[in-house]
């Protein structure tokens, strides 16, 4: 009789980089999607565990700003509005449309519980400084700094 099936965790397309304050991430993504999904559970991994956040709200996102980097910045507050107000965290999320200067996406995760989730780091906004968003070999990279 086999064992238990061991699922190998996938490995992260995000990873924490040194910074003299606050966090900075470096994001990887296959396409342009993928850096917006990728950046977004660097957010939510920095303020909790998005492991044990359970699926029981969908939100629908739009945002705009002038050019990509800029979108990026907008989506990550964005995402933080939505927890400043309502303490929703997505732990999944679906890019519906995307452009140079607009955002649609879906949410999918539930309101911050204290008594279920860890609080981690509180993040008060993604900012421009030493923001990147460039295309690489076989996809695309950003950097971005979480303001604490």
């Amino acid at each position: 009789m086999p064992g238990p099936s061991r699922r190998r965790p996938r490995p992260k397309k995000y990873r924490q980089i040194a910074h003299t304050a606050d966090i900075a991430y470096r994001i990887e993504g296959g396409n342009l999607a993928e850096i917006y999904i990728n950046a977004a559970h660097a957010l939510v991994a920095t303020m909790t565990d998005r492991r044990r956040l359970r699926i029981k709200e969908t939100r629908d996102i739009e945002v705009e700003a002038p050019d990509r980097e800029a979108l990026l910045v907008s989506w990550l507050n964005y995402l933080l509005y939505l927890y400043d107000v309502d303490g929703f965290l997505g732990r999944f999320f679906v890019i519906l449309e995307l452009s140079e200067e607009r955002l649609q996406a879906r949410a999918r995760g539930e309101i911050f519980d204290p008594d279920r989730h860890l609080g981690k780091t509180a993040v008060k906004a993604a900012t421009y400084h030493h923001l990147a968003l460039v295309p690489r070999n076989h996809g695309w990279q950003a950097t971005v700094i979480f303001d604490l």
